[in-house]
Formats: C-alpha cells, sequence, structure tokens
C-alpha cells in the first residue's frame, strides 16, 4: 500500500512508516541489497527493509525484513540503536543498527524478487554506490553515526 505524502508529494510505501537494517560484520562492512527492477526505485543500493505491519516495531520490522528477502534469521543478529531517516510527519524511515553474531561470518544468504544480488560493502565505498535517493540524502547523518566522517 502506497501513501502519497503532502509534504513533499511523492508515494511512499508501507501506510505505517518502513525501517531497514543496517547489519555490518566483524570486518566492518555493512550488508545491502542492489534493488530489482520489480521495486521503488529498482537498480539501487538500499538496505534490507520495508513496510512495517500495523502495530509492528521497526526493529521487528527490519529483521522481519531481512529474513524474508535474505532467509537472514533473527537468531544471527545483535539489534542497537535506531535512528530516524526521512521523516514527514505522515511517513517515515527508520534505520536499525544491529551486527552480525560472530557465529555467523559467513552466512548463506539468498536473495528474493526484491533485489538482484546482496554484498558486504566497506563504508568507504558506500558514496560511490548508485544509492536508493533516499539513502543518498541520510548517508552523512549514517556516516556520523557510525564513526564515519561526513561526506
Amino acid at each position: 500500500m502506497w501513501v502519497t505524502c503532502p509534504v513533499c508529494g511523492r508515494r511512499h510505501y508501507g501506510p505505517y512508516g518502513a525501517a531497514g537494517l543496517v547489519l555490518s560484520n566483524q570486518s566492518g562492512r555493512l550488508l545491502m541489497t542492489y534493488r530489482s527492477e520489480l521495486v521503488h526505485y529498482p537498480s539501487t543500493w538500499s538496505f534490507p527493509g520495508g513496510a512495517l505491519a500495523l502495530g509492528e516495531t521497526v526493529i521487528d520490522a527490519a529483521l522481519r525484513e531481512v529474513q524474508e528477502e535474505l532467509g537472514l534469521p533473527a537468531e544471527a543478529i545483535d539489534v542497537g540503536g535506531t535512528m530516524v531517516g526521512l521523516d514527514h510527519g505522515v511517513w517515515r524511515y527508520t534505520y536499525v543498527f544491529a551486527e552480525l553474531r560472530p557465529q555467523w561470518t559467513e552466512p548463506r544468504m539468498e536473495v528474493n524478487w526484491e533485489a538482484d544480488t546482496v554484498a558486504w560493502v566497506p563504508l568507504e565505498g558506500m558514496a560511490e554506490l548508485a544509492l536508493h535517493p533516499d539513502l543518498r540524502v541520510d548517508l552523512p547523518a549514517l556516516f556520523a553515526v557510525l564513526g564515519e566522517p561526513a561526506l
């Protein structure tokens, strides 16, 4: 279900907002997906995530989405904090920060129809990628949280 935003005039997916999982591994790389042609903003890189269900927390939504999109179970993930990205009042996107548990160093992941591929991306290489436009806007704030210099 789409929400037409009175603030920016664009459509956002999910009537209750959306969340994405910013998952880092032991080498400090972040898990990212390359969006398929079947989703909003195709052929861009983003974090696994999606729309919140009615009554669902942002953490539960992010964990559910990474399970649905990549088959990565919640028990492989240690959740940390959150950061609100795009926030237009009627709709908001929240980043959920997490770490891959050490025993899951080489998790098997299979992408579903929403992504063409998945990769562990170094922070210093993210700015060079074709990023989802909202992620591009939020990148300096994300880097500040992750301890990287602002762009």
